[in-house]
């Protein structure tokens, strides 16, 4: 997608020389005048060899405003790269933050399989001089078939956000994609006020809308022009054989004139003006679609951004420590006798779903940072 924009950015750039030029003369050869009889061009002297050059002039001041909205139309197409280049910068990082959790919940579910897997042992054990019970055996059994298949959905998500990251660099399929290291972002979510109010200085998609609308105006001046008359200008230069009776013996002739453009069909060109007037209410609509869209992204990013760093907060601070406490305090409660085998798996998927959730904020802290500087068009980081 970026090199579209690319490539088609050049084709905007190389569009301004050839706007805002005359168009080619045109040359012309005419074997004048020849007797049917003999085809002789020495028989007369009205025959001739006729040689001319016609060029058009179109209307003044149309070939400049042609240049003006091809340039315009250019500065269109490079805004629309950068903006691109933002988006596309924004969705590598969504797509590597889904990839950097869909690995951390891989680790944290083949931890808690081996965790589980010491329980089930500690149960059987404690089964077998009976001190345990049958059911808390079988409850382990089966608590470790659904962590089992918890990984294979674990592995399934990786390989889906591998081929996500793939496919938007544009990398060759059989890519091997390498851990990711870390998903932590210590950066603290920006004011949301600043960031909207600097929607239109900072945003090239805006900046693009605007230029668009400029280069819909110069357009319809374009059209309100060419529907004037024009011009063609031509010589021409003949060539003669000096015969007899020729009053000019043989000198060969120039000529001159003009061929003017009558635009009467004015509803043609009413029409025309009329359009392109159309296309400027266009772009100016769109102008506020893109602001109401970004504007709305913005807000819901910081929202994101917000709810993820207090989300990630907690449960550093708060909840996990809590957690492992718990399930510390549980498993030497069973291992004596005080506590029964369900609270103890209980505390052990308290602490399973805490450290996903504290591994999902951190993915969705980065993805929404991510989202709102794509919004924002400026770095928040």
């Amino acid at each position: 997608g970026l090199a579209r924009a690319i490539a088609h950015a050049d084709a905007a750039r190389y569009r301004i020389d050839s706007s805002g030029t005359f168009e080619d003369p045109r040359f012309a050869y005419e074997a004048s005048n020849i007797p049917t009889g003999d085809f002789n061009f020495g028989s007369t002297p009205l025959s001739g060899h006729q040689f001319g050059l016609r060029q058009k002039f179109p209307v003044p001041g149309l070939l400049a405003n042609r240049r003006t909205a091809a340039r315009r139309g250019a500065t269109t197409s490079r805004l629309l790269v950068d903006d691109e280049q933002i988006w596309v910068e924004g969705r590598v990082e969504v797509a590597w933050a889904e990839l950097g959790f869909a690995q951390k919940a891989q680790k944290i579910t083949n931890r808690n399989i081996d965790l589980l897997r010491q329980l089930a042992e500690t149960a059987e054990a404690r089964y077998r001089v009976g001190n345990g019970l049958q059911q808390d055996v079988l409850r382990s059994q089966v608590e470790l078939t659904v962590l089992l298949q918890e990984r294979l959905r674990r592995d399934e998500s990786i390989s889906r956000a591998e081929a996500e990251l793939i496919a938007i660099l544009d990398l060759p399929t059989e890519t091997v994609i390498p851990p990711v290291a870390d998903l932590g972002l210590s950066s603290e979510p920006p004011a949301l006020g600043p960031l909207l109010a600097a929607l239109d200085q900072r945003s090239a998609r805006l900046q693009a809308a605007r230029s668009r609308i400029d280069e819909a105006k110069s357009q319809v001046r374009v059209a309100e022009l060419e529907g004037y008359p024009d011009f063609d200008f031509g010589v021409g230069y003949r060539v003669r054989k000096s015969v007899d009776g020729d009053a000019v013996d043989g000198d060969d002739f120039v000529s001159a004139g003009l061929t003017l453009r009558l635009p009467i069909n004015r509803s043609k060109w009413r029409g025309l003006v009329a359009e392109k007037r159309a296309l400027v209410r266009r772009a100016q609509a769109s102008l506020r679609e893109d602001r109401s869209l970004l504007a709305s992204t913005t807000r819901r990013a910081h929202a994101e951004v917000v709810r993820a760093s207090a989300e990630e907060a907690l449960m550093e601070t708060g909840l996990i420590p809590q957690a492992r406490q718990s399930l510390a305090s549980s498993r030497s409660g069973y291992e004596v006798g005080r506590i029964d085998f369900l609270s103890l798996l209980d505390s052990q998927v308290r602490l399973l779903d805490a450290e996903l959730r504290l591994a999902r904020a951190r993915a969705d802290k980065r993805r929404a940072f991510a989202m709102l500087e794509s919004a924002a068009g400026e770095r928040l980081r």
